[in-house]
Formats: structure tokens, C-alpha cells, sequence
């Protein structure tokens, strides 16, 4: 059975392998008390010279210290030699050998020492030299049992011939006290013994520690690796996205407005043609602008604005919308309402109930959908039930994946593209409400938002009412700037709004031949300008030049694939860098300070573009903003 120590790689070492790490381990630890160990033997021995100086050989006492000091010196270099030695793993054995020579030598010296020095007519010497052999050989047992075998050599040959030369007395008193010794030799040994095994064991799980810990330090390093792959990747994707957009809502808006002029013109067998090419080209604008969607709130640049808002207002908004298309389907589009207020970001929650809903909508084919609000404690729950074909357990966390559709959809020909509910979920993270989904197959699905409840504000306020998008307001004699560096939709664009009876001034470019124009015009009514003019002129500073040729503050709508924060921001520092220099410039360029221009997404369809225009000129009421001046509806 494959452990944690298999899992991490440790497993994977032969016996012999981790026999030898764990037998360096138990060296190193015994040679690291090697410089006290000498210490102990040269004091020990030094004490037995001096005791003994008078009463025996001063030949064999010098020969004896001097081959303590041998034996003390070859310690200190084996103990070096172990801790120079850059992998003494794979010299275990041989550490391990010249440990045991070590021990021997030194366990024939200490007995030689109990039987050459032993004096049997001095009971006094006697004492001291049982006293400095048992104290050094028992005071070396740490360092002697941390290898078994070591311990097995040195401490019989350094206790046992002391205890045979008590015995040789043939003295009953001797006869006692070898037994007193020899007793403690064998508890010695045995606690020795016992000692060894427990280092062995400890530097054996310590061993196991660390490689634990280098492997999980191993696997951080791994995870932190790949975390930072997966963030280049979506941080890559983000940015293509970014890149791309110009380039992909460019075309698309061409053809948007080409596919417009063909419907007004088609008549006979190519009316159903058209109709079916913008109803692709929709759908591909539509998929553009979610994957768009998705990049920008994978990069953080949606950022939520919290505000008050009456779930009542909202829900009318969403009733208006799909009552009608629940209608043609056939289904009740029923309603729930509680009264209450929410603190969220307004634009942000209807694209989500909006995404909802649609899906409701979609893949029920029979009963109905139905928007509720129930209030839970100190949270408003917002639900959208459907009697679709439900969505299995298993499904439950696949749904949100990008271009995921459930079982119970691919039977679906009117389908999207598995992005709403990926875009509701990143939607919901970015405002911090919880969303959960349950469902039951055959019998339909809900979906809930949990949103913070908020008190009913004293002044609600008004909300404008949404034109009808369906209706296209002329344009008869009004004059109209378009800069437009593309060429295609700047020749669309021109024929689009003519179609709608505009005189329209295009070009590709900002320079002094549109100044001499425009100045040539009687009035100008209205620009239309993208932001990237492919020159060191932006649209911004473009519209204030223009402004300031006409000599009043032209209403803008900036039809543009950038982000419009970015837009307005760089509106906003135009205008501030040109009244901070020529305060007196103020009312010619800009009807109020604050002033933002209206900003529509690349590509927007030709009746959100005339509702827009409409809305800039006046001719009718703005179509719902968000707050701030800008379009709420930014692409289609």
C-alpha cells in the first residue's frame, strides 16, 4: 500500500539507500560530541597520571597518556574528516567503521588502564582509579551508544578486565564488588542499547521530516509556479482580448450597417437573405461582446458602483422586455414582487437578471418563468424560476464553465453560446453576492441572488423612461461630423445616417481640410467620432477642436471600441488642460464642467445608434444611463 513517504518520493529509495542516510544521520550526531568526549578522556586520564606518578611505572604511565592523547587526536580528525566530507551518506559504512576501530581503541586503553594500574596494597588508589574509569567510560555511554556497535566493543573492553582483576583478589569484599559492578555493566549495556535505538529512531524520523518538508516546500514551489502560469495565461488571454477588440468590433460595425442598409433596400426573394445575414451577424456581435465581457471582468476593469435601488423599478423594466418574448414562445412570464430595496450596482444586476431570464426563457418550451423577491432577514433573495428540462446534480458546477451547454440544452437549436451563466457568475463575484443554483430534471430550474437589503431612501429617485427601440427617429436636415478612421464604416456609416435623411461631414482623419469644412458649414448638429483616429489626434481633443471652430459646445457621441472609463477619462482631461489654460473657453467647448460625451461600444446596431443620436440631439428622452451621462446600453 503506497504511503505518504511513496507518494512524496521517498518510497522510491532502495533499503540499502535509506539505511545509509539514516546511518549518517546517527554518525553525524556522534561526532558532534566528539570535541567534549576528548575533553573528558584527557582530564580523565590526566587525573589517573597524577594519582598514580608515585606508585607505579612512569614508562607505562607516559606510554599509556601518550596513547590516550593518539587516541583522542584520531577522534578529532575522524570528526572533521565527517564534517568536511560533502555527502557522507554514500560513506556511511566506512564512517561507521572507523567509529567502531575508534571504539575499540579506546575501550583497550581504559582497560588496560583497570588492569595495569590497579594496586592491590592501596585501597585509596584503588577508589580513585575505579572512580576515573567508571566515570569516563560511563560518562562516554552517549557517545558510544548512538552507534550500537561501537557500544558493544568499548564498553566491555574497558569495564570487564577492572572487573576481572577484582575478582583475581580472591577476596570476598573484591567478590562483592565485582558483583555490584558487573551489575551495572549489564544495566549499562542495557540502557546503551535502549539509547541507540531510540537515536536511531529519532534521527530516522527526522530524516523523514525533512524530506517531508523539502517535498512539500518542493510541491509550494510547483503550485506556486503553476499559479503564476495559470495568471500569465488569463493575464495573456486578457490581454489579447484587450488587443483584439479594435480590430474584431471594427469590421463587425461595417458590416452591422451594411447589413441595415440592405434590409431597407431588399424587396422580393432577397428580403429573407438579409434577414437571416443580420440575424447572423447579431448573433456573431453578440458572441464578440461576451467573450469581450468575460476579458474585461477577468482583468478587473469592471468595477462595481453600489447605489439604492427599488427592485420595483427593475422588475417593471424586465417585464416590459420579456413579457413579449415569453409571449411568442408561448409561456406566463409572471412576477413576484416584495417591495423592496437593494444596495447594488443597478447596470451590473440587470445584466445578470437579464442573463437569466433569457436562458429561462430560452430552453423552457411549455409552462412559464417566473421573477420573485423574497426577503430573508437582512438579504434580499432574487430568484428566476423556469419549467424548462431542469439541470442534473453533476452539471451543477459545469454550467458556469465557458462555452459549457447542459445535456438538457443541446437539443436546443435557438441556444447561445454557454457564456451567460459564466458571465453571471463573474458578474456576481465582482458585486459580491452569492449565487446558487438548484434544480430538479423534467421539472425546472431556479436560480437565486442573494443581495443586501437596504432601506427605503426618503427621496427615491426618478428614473427616465426607456424610448422604444423600435421606432427610428429622422434625422431630416440635421447636420452631423463623423471621423471614422476606417474606411468601411466610415463610407457605411455615411450612407446609414444619409438613409435616415442627415447631411453628414466624413473623414477618415482629423486635419485642416474637415476645420475648413466645417467651418464652411452654417451649423453643425452633432459628432460622431471614434476614439483612435490612427494619428496623434485623439477623438477627444478632435471634438473639442471642433467645438471650438463652430463656437459652441456640439453634442458627441463617441462610437468607439475602447473601454469608455477610458474615454471619459481622457475626455475629462482634455477638457480640464483647455479651460485651466483659457478659462474664457469654457462655454464654447463644454456645457457644464463635468460634462461626459455618449459612448457606445463597437458594434452597436443601427436602432441603438439612432436611439443614441437621438437622445444627443434632443428629439428624445435619454434611454436609460447610468448615472453618469453614458449610454446604458453599450453593444448589441
Amino acid at each position: 500500500m503506497a504511503g505518504p513517504l511513496t507518494r512524496l518520493g521517498l518510497g522510491n529509495e532502495s533499503p540499502e539507500q535509506r539505511h545509509q542516510r539514516i546511518t549518517a544521520g546517527v554518525m553525524a550526531t556522534v561526532y558532534r560530541q566528539v570535541p567534549q568526549s576528548v575533553l573528558g578522556s584527557i582530564f580523565g586520564g590526566m587525573a589517573l597520571v597524577a594519582a598514580f606518578w608515585h606508585t607505579q611505572d612512569p614508562n607505562q604511565l607516559m606510554i599509556w597518556f601518550i596513547g590516550m592523547l593518539l587516541e583522542s587526536l584520531l577522534r578529532l580528525r575522524s570528526a572533521r574528516a565527517f564534517r568536511l566530507d560533502p555527502e557522507p551518506a554514500k560513506r556511511a559504512a566506512l564512517w561507521a567503521s572507523r567509529w567502531v576501530y575508534i571504539a575499540v581503541a579506546a575501550g583497550l586503553l581504559w582497560g588496560a588502564a583497570g588492569t595495569v594500574f590497579f594496586a592491590p596494597n592501596s585501597p585509596l588508589l584503588q577508589l580513585v582509579l575505579l572512580a576515573v574509569v567508571l566515570g569516563v567510560t560511563f560518562g562516554s555511554l552517549t557517545l558510544y551508544a548512538g552507534y550500537r556497535r561501537a557500544l558493544f566493543f568499548f564498553l566491555p573492553l574497558a569495564v570487564l578486565p577492572l572487573i576481572v582483576r577484582m575478582v583475581a583478589m580472591h577476596d570476598a569484599a573484591y567478590y562483592s564488588a565485582s558483583i555490584v559492578l558487573f551489575a551495572v555493566f549489564l544495566f549499562t549495556l542495557f540502557f546503551g542499547r535502549n539509547f541507540g535505538e531510540t537515536m536511531s529512531e529519532a534521527v530516522k524520523k527526522n530524516y523523514e521530516n525533512e524530506v517531508l518538508v523539502e517535498q512539500l516546500m518542493t510541491e509550494k514551489r510547483l503550485a506556486e509556479e503553476a499559479r503564476r502560469a495559470a495568471e500569465n495565461a488569463i493575464r495573456s488571454k486578457t490581454q489579447f482580448f484587450a488587443a483584439a477588440s479594435h480590430d474584431l468590433r471594427q469590421p463587425l460595425q461595417a458590416i452591422g450597417i451594411y447589413c441595415s442598409l440592405l434590409r431597407k433596400r431588399a424587396q422580393g426573394p432577397l428580403e429573407p437573405l438579409t434577414k437571416n445575414l443580420s440575424t447572423a451577424v447579431e448573433s456573431l456581435s453578440k458572441l464578440v461582446e461576451e467573450l469581450l465581457e468575460i476579458s474585461r471582468l477577468d482583468s478587473g476593469a469592471v468595477q462595481a458602483t453600489r447605489q439604492i435601488i427599488d427592485l420595483n423599478e427593475v422588475f417593471s423594466t424586465l417585464r416590459k422586455e420579456f413579457v413579449p418574448i415569453a409571449a411568442a414562445k408561448g409561456l406566463r412570464f409572471r412576477e413576484r414582487r416584495a417591495g423592496l430595496f437593494v444596495e447594488t450596482d443597478p447596470m451590473l444586476m440587470q445584466r445578470v437578471l437579464r442573463n437569466l431570464l433569457s436562458n429561462a426563457v430560452r430552453y423552457t418550451t411549455d409552462g412559464g418563468v417566473l421573477l420573485a423577491a423574497r426577503r430573508r432577514v437582512d438579504r434580499v433573495s432574487i430568484e428566476v424560476w423556469d419549467t424548462g428540462p431542469g439541470i442534473r446534480r453533476e452539471e451543477f458546477d459545469r454550467i458556469f464553465e465557458e462555452f459549457y451547454r447542459g445535456e438538457s440544452s443541446k437539443t436546443e437549436t435557438t441556444g447561445g453560446y454557454g457564456l451567460g451563466l459564466s458571465i453571471v457568475r463573474r458578474i456576481c463575484s465582482v458585486l459580491g453576492h452569492p449565487l446558487f443554483v438548484t434544480s430538479r430534471p423534467g421539472s425546472g430550474t431556479v436560480f437565486r441572488v442573494e443581495i443586501p437589503l437596504a432601506a427605503r431612501p426618503a427621496r427615491p429617485r426618478a428614473r427616465p423612461a426607456l424610448t422604444d427601440a423600435s421606432t427610428l427617429s429622422p434625422l431630416t436636415d440635421r447636420s452631423i461630423v463623423v471621423l471614422e478612421d476606417n474606411m468601411e464604416i466610415l463610407t457605411s456609416l455615411t450612407r446609414l445616417l444619409n438613409s435616415w435623411g442627415a447631411r453628414v461631414l466624413p473623414s477618415p482623419r482629423f486635419d485642416s481640410v474637415l476645420l475648413q469644412r466645417v467651418a464652411n458649414e452654417s451649423r453643425v448638429d452633432l459628432i460622431v467620432a471614434d476614439h483612435n483616429l490612427g494619428g496623434p489626434i485623439n477623438g477627444a481633443e478632435a471634438v473639442f477642436r471642433i467645438r471650438e471652430v463652430v463656437g459652441r459646445p456640439v453634442p458627441v457621441i463617441m462610437l468607439t471600441a475602447v473601454q469608455a472609463a477610458e474615454v471619459v477619462a481622457e475626455f475629462k482631461r482634455q477638457l480640464q488642460a483647455r479651460t485651466s489654460a483659457d478659462p474664457s473657453i469654457a462655454p464654447v467647448i463644454s456645457r457644464h464642467r463635468g460634462e461626459e460625451p455618449l459612448v457606445l461600444q463597437k458594434p452597436a446596431n443601427a436602432v441603438l445608434l439612432n436611439s443614441t443620436i437621438a437622445q444627443a440631439l434632443g428629439l428624445a428622452p435619454a434611454a436609460g444611463t447610468d448615472g453618469e451621462g453614458r449610454a446604458a446600453a453599450s453593444a448589441v
